[in-house]
C-alpha cells in the first residue's frame, strides 16, 4: 500500500500556464535551449558539449544538480558540474518509468540493471530481465552496491526526494547518478517535456523531439475537443488509505487534467500542487454530490459491493450510488509506466469517462461492476 500511495504522490503534481514553440536565442556564445513548459530544466548548448541544470524544486533559486554533457572529448575549459560523456551506452534505472521511457526512444538494451523489477508491466523489459540481459540490482530503497560496481554502468538513473540525505554507498562508487526530478514539474506537458534531456543523455535527440511533438499535438487536440462538449460533471478522485484520503491538490496534475477533460474537480479550489491528506468525513463532505469518481488502487478487483461493506459512508456519494465508479488496477495495467510521458494517453481516458457520449473506451480505467 505504500508503494501505491507513493507512485500516488509521484504523479500528483500541478499544471501551470505555458507558451508553445521551442527556439533558441544566444547567450555568451552559446545557445540556451527554451524549453516550453520545464520550469526545472535549463540547458544551454556550447561547442563540444552541453551544460544541463535542474533546479531545486524544494529550495527556490537553488541548483539540485548541474551535469556537463560531453560530445567531443578534445572539448576545452569545461565548468563546474558532473562530467558525463555522452551518448551513455551503459545505464541503471531505478524506476519503471524511466526503463519505459528509455524502451520508447528504441534503445532499451542500454538498460544493464534495474531496481525494483517486481514493478515492471512492460513486456519487453520483463522479457529482457526474465532473460538476464537486464540484472536486477534489488530494491531502489536498497540496492545491491555490489552488483551495480560489477555492471560498470555509465550512470545511475534514479528519482531524488526532498531531505534525503543523499545516496549512500552510491554517491562513493565514481558512477554519475541522474537526478531525475522530472515528476516534480508542475505540468503534464513539463514533465513530457524531460524527454528532450534523455535524449541528449543517450543520443536519441532525434527521437525524443519526435515522441514529445506527438505527445504536444494530441495533449492540445484533446484538450480543444473536450472544450466543445456541453457537459461538465463533477469528479472526485483516489482511494482512501484507512480513514486517511490522499487527495491531488486542487493545482495538481490531476487537478487540471480534470480541467482539460472538461470536467469540474472537487478539490479544484484547493492551492496544493502536491497530494494532500484528509480524513475519509472530509472528502465524503466534499464529494459527496460528485457525479464521477475515478480512482487507482492494487491487490484484487475493486467491487461496488466489496467497496460498500469495507466503508459503508460510501452510500451518501452520488457516484456511488449512480454506479459512476471507474477504478485503474496499477497491478494489471501499464498505468505508471507509460502515462507519465505520455499524458496524452491519460487526458483521453478522462475524457471517455467524463464524457460517455464520446464513445470513447478507455484504457487503464474500467468501470467498477
Amino acid at each position: 500500500m505504500k508503494r501505491i500511495f507513493f507512485c500516488l504522490t509521484v504523479l500528483m503534481v500541478s499544471l501551470a500556464s505555458c507558451t508553445s514553440g521551442v527556439s533558441r536565442k544566444a547567450q555568451e556564445g552559446a545557445d540556451t535551449l527554451k524549453l516550453s513548459y520545464s520550469r526545472l530544466l535549463n540547458i544551454v548548448e556550447h561547442e563540444g558539449y552541453n551544460v544541463v541544470e535542474i533546479a531545486n524544486p524544494w529550495k527556490e533559486g537553488e541548483v539540485l544538480h548541474r551535469y556537463i554533457l560531453v560530445n567531443d572529448p578534445e572539448a576545452p575549459h569545461l565548468p563546474e558540474g558532473t562530467v558525463i560523456n555522452v551518448p551513455v551506452k551503459n545505464a541503471v534505472v531505478f524506476t519503471t518509468v524511466h526503463a519505459s521511457l528509455i524502451a520508447d526512444l528504441g534503445i532499451k538494451e542500454l538498460i544493464s540493471g534495474m531496481a525494483d523489477v517486481e514493478y515492471v508491466k512492460r513486456k519487453e523489459i520483463k522479457s529482457l530481465i526474465s532473460s538476464n540481459k537486464i540484472a536486477n540490482v534489488g530494491s531502489s530503497m536498497s540496492p545491491n552496491v555490489e552488483k551495480i560496481i560489477d555492471l560498470s554502468p555509465d550512470v545511475i538513473l534514479l528519482s531524488p526526494f526532498e531531505n534525503s540525505g543523499g545516496y549512500g554507498r552510491l554517491d562513493h562508487i565514481g558512477v554519475p547518478i541522474i537526478e531525475c526530478a522530472d515528476y516534480m514539474e508542475v505540468s503534464p506537458l513539463a514533465r513530457a517535456e524531460w524527454i528532450k534531456f534523455y535524449g541528449m543523455l543517450f543520443g536519441a535527440e532525434e527521437q525524443a523531439d519526435s515522441i514529445f511533438n506527438d505527445v504536444e499535438t494530441r495533449y492540445k487536440a484533446l484538450t480543444e475537443e473536450a472544450k466543445g462538449l456541453d457537459s461538465h460533471p463533477t469528479v472526485m478522485v483516489d482511494f482512501p488509505s484507512g480513514n486517511t484520503w490522499y487527495v491531488p491538490g486542487g493545482k495538481s496534475t490531476i487537478g487540471r487534467m480534470i480541467a482539460d477533460a472538461g470536467g469540474r474537480y472537487c478539490f479544484a479550489d484547493d492551492d496544493n500542487s502536491g497530494s494532500v491528506a484528509l480524513s475519509l468525513e472530509k472528502v465524503v463532505s466534499q464529494c459527496e454530490n460528485a457525479n464521477l469518481w475515478l480512482f487507482r488502487y492494487g491487490g484484487e478487483e475493486k467491487t461496488l459491493a466489496g467497496i460498500a461493506n469495507d466503508y459503508k459512508v460510501f452510500s451518501h456519494l452520488k457516484a456511488f450510488a449512480d454506479g459512476n465508479v471507474y477504478g485503474c488496477s496499477t497491478e494489471r495495467t501499464t498505468f505508471y509506466e507509460s502515462t507519465p510521458f505520455h499524458p496524452d494517453r491519460l487526458l483521453e481516458d478522462f475524457i471517455a469517462m467524463i464524457h460517455p457520449q464520446t464513445k470513447r473506451q478507455p484504457t487503464y480505467f474500467k468501470k467498477v461492476k
